[in-house]
């Protein structure tokens, strides 16, 4: 076939040439139903150049709106978190999963060329991230297959599964099953299924068994434990593509969405299905839910036009029981909804107007933050980059939220989107409440038993336990096209003790299917600790669940639970006998020395020198600031010696130093805003020291 070559305009005086096939900008009001629907989504042609063209034209096209609203949000952290730097990926996030060693995996497809124009479908582009280092280790798929587009959900073992993919250039599914080992890095195939499937949930049910529904066949089936598939042939059922399905507290798997009807999959023997009424009267197309407590599901945004509207729905009851909650601040459709530590819900990226995938003219920045207490949302700092149609968002065990990907897809090129980078969001509860910016002290989880059974007490370590005032369990998180297929927050009763916690396991599977959670400890003021991973299971031995006795002069606290006020005490004394080494909460004092005029432009960037009271890692950036316009500056991290001044530059960008030039050729004022933390070995950061510097010719 000969070659053809289709341009598309993008905005003025810019365009995008791409060869050999068209590329169709395709829009649907709701959710994508069928195969057919999103071919021309997927439609995509890459070439490494063309990758850092789009990913040029994404920020071009977005900044004033990003920066924009970035100026209109307060800028203390403890009020509205803080958006971490910008990092470049190795892979576009378009699927990703928290691991049970904490890294986050994260897959794309097969390459940079066209999904479509590749007659060879044989592997996948994915990474291992360190949230810790930074660092990305390349774990591609190399069984043969393309897993673009597959379901992924954890098994019992913390090792994740994935069902179907994709087969050619006409998008078909795979029936293939894949299995990847986070202690190896290592991929395996499984048993193909009866089906070949695109777009499938995968759903891990109370026995450990998963639940495959949807991606082009309509029967539904289930991987066994020990690996073989059975096929729900009862339970033939026309769902929406990446259907929203959790099993609930009565042990069926609930149907949720994105389409109006509500119903429950009962899975035992052949399956059958039960409906409900309607959950509302949107059909909430790439909108997004999660599951806040036991039972209860948020449902937020989605339909076309975008929505504000959302809903909590409640399974605690014979029937699913819907209520009205406060409207989102903003519209939007192909965000994500992620549960935090504490049980709030986070909302990011998504496009508030009725474009089906990608609109640069409507992206939302700003986060919100849900309240289930109270039903509010409060806006929260805004991102850098626009996250719509194939990006995705991860709580990681230190409390902090991943947000990654976006574009790849037919309409994201003709659009000029693409998104293949990451950003790490830290909500507002990791910081003080006194506007100094700096982190909060933690608690801290010592020790907890790596297995739990139902309903069985067990034992945690905590340094002053009597400021805790929530344990909780979140299952690790699974995501892809706004759609998290095993994110759950499972708040647990427990009981104070001296340096230490009694907290009791979820008392059954349908609370809990069998599996890796993070277990958080949450104090009086809301701060979180970072997670130990703990595995949920019914086979699982009873841990150690006596607490240490306290000193004569200084009793247990009173017992607690989910929802009662904590009792907040001065930690036990000292008496020598503890085993737990002494936490160090001392924040470092840092001192910032800086010239308030100096040549920027000449300098490449802003030089600054700061002394840390002690060992310290430093971390600076900035922005550019011209009339009302601003850029944002690169970032830098240095390791300072005790009491040593150390120098350091924040360089400007490629887009700053455009505009910088400008600016001083015009003789228009500019100005830097830079920004200055220290963090020591014990985690400890600093209060935010912040200057102003004049750019001067």
């Amino acid at each position: 076939m000969a070659s053809r070559r289709t341009t598309f305009a993008i905005g003025a005086g810019l365009s995008l040439l791409f060869a050999g096939f068209p590329v169709v900008a395709h829009a649907h009001g709701g959710a994508p139903h069928t195969v057919e629907d999103h071919i021309e989504e997927d439609s995509v042609a890459h070439t490494p150049a063309l990758e850092r063209r789009l990913e040029r034209r994404t920020v071009a096209a977005t900044a004033a709106d990003a920066d924009a609203v970035a100026a209109a949000v307060a800028d203390d952290p403890g009020q509205v978190g803080e958006w971490g730097q910008v990092l470049d990926w190795p892979v576009v996030g378009v699927h990703a999963a928290l691991l049970e060693n904490g890294k986050v995996l994260a897959y794309d497809s097969i390459g940079d060329r066209a999904t479509e124009a590749d007659p060879v479908h044989d592997r996948t582009r994915a990474t291992v991230w360190d949230p810790a280092t930074g660092t990305h280790t390349r774990v591609d798929v190399n069984t043969g297959f393309n897993v673009f587009c597959s379901g992924l959900a954890h098994l019992m073992d913390g090792s994740l599964f994935l069902a179907g993919g994709n087969k050619n250039a006409q998008l078909d599914g795979i029936a293939q099953t894949h299995v990847f080992n986070s202690s190896t890095n290592t991929w395996s195939l499984g048993p193909s299924m009866a089906f070949e499937r695109w777009y499938p949930t995968v759903t891990p049910l109370r026995d450990g068994e998963m639940l495959i529904t949807e991606g082009g066949p309509d029967t539904p089936e289930v991987r066994r434990t020990d690996g073989s598939l059975r096929t729900l042939s009862g339970a033939s059922l026309n769902l929406p593509l990446y259907p929203w399905m959790h099993v609930s507290p009565d042990g069926r798997a609930f149907y949720a969405g994105p389409n109006q009807t509500m119903r429950s999959l009962d899975p035992a023997g052949q399956g059958s299905w039960q409906s409900f009424g309607p959950r509302d009267q949107l059909n909430r197309g790439y909108g997004s839910h999660a599951l806040f407590d036991v039972g209860k599901m948020l449902v937020a945004g989605g339909a076309s036009p975008a929505s504000r509207d959302a809903r909590v729905i409640d399974l605690n009851g014979a029937t699913p029981q819907v209520s009205t909650t406060a409207p989102m601040e903003s519209a939007r459709r192909q965000h994500n909804l992620t549960v935090l530590a504490d049980g709030s819900v986070l909302t990011t990226g998504g496009l508030s107007s009725s474009e089906s995938l990608v609109d640069l003219n409507n992206g939302v920045y700003p986060a919100e933050l849900w309240n289930p207490a109270t039903g509010q949302w409060q806006t929260l700092a805004a991102m850098q980059v626009t996250r719509q149609y194939h990006s995705t968002a991860l709580l990681l065990p230190d409390g902090r939220v991943l947000s990654s990907g976006g574009g790849l897809c037919g309409a994201c090129d003709s659009r000029g989107y693409l998104a293949k980078n990451a950003e790490v969001f830290s909500p507002p509860y990791l910081f003080k409440k006194d506007g100094s910016g700096g982190l909060a002290p933690r608690p801290e989880i010592t020790s907890a038993p790596s297995e739990i059974p139902y309903n069985a007490p067990f034992a945690v370590s905590v340094p002053n336990a009597a400021s805790i005032g929530k344990v909780a369990l979140v299952r690790l998180g699974a995501v892809t096209h706004s759609v998290n297929m095993e994110q759950r927050y499972i708040p647990l009763s427990f009981t104070r003790g001296c340096g230490a916690l009694r907290a009791t396991a979820p008392a059954n599977p349908n609370i809990a299917p069998p599996g890796v959670y993070m277990l958080f400890v949450i104090g009086a003021d809301g701060v979180p600790s970072v997670a130990k991973m703990v595995r949920v299971s019914a086979s699982a031995a009873a841990p150690p669940s006596e607490l240490p006795p306290c000193p004569p002069d200084n009793p247990p606290p009173a017992d607690t639970g989910p929802g009662a006020p904590p009792a907040v005490a001065a930690p036990p004394p000292d008496t020598g006998t503890s085993t737990a080494p002494p936490v160090d909460r001392r924040a470092p004092t840092l001192a910032v020395r800086v010239a308030r005029r100096q040549r920027v432009l000449r300098a490449r960037g802003v030089v600054v020198s700061a002394r840390c009271d002690e060992r310290c890692t430093v971390s600076a950036g900035g922005r550019l600031k011209i009339g009302r316009r601003s850029y944002a500056l690169g970032r830098v991290s240095r390791t300072t010696r005790p009491d040593h001044l150390t120098a350091f530059k924040v360089r400007l960008t490629r887009r700053a130093t455009l505009a910088l030039r400008r600016a001083l050729n015009r003789r228009t004022p500019a100005t830097v805003r830079i920004g200055l933390r220290g963090r020591d070995a014990a985690g400890n950061g600093s209060a935010l020291v912040r200057s102003v510097v004049r750019a001067v010719r």
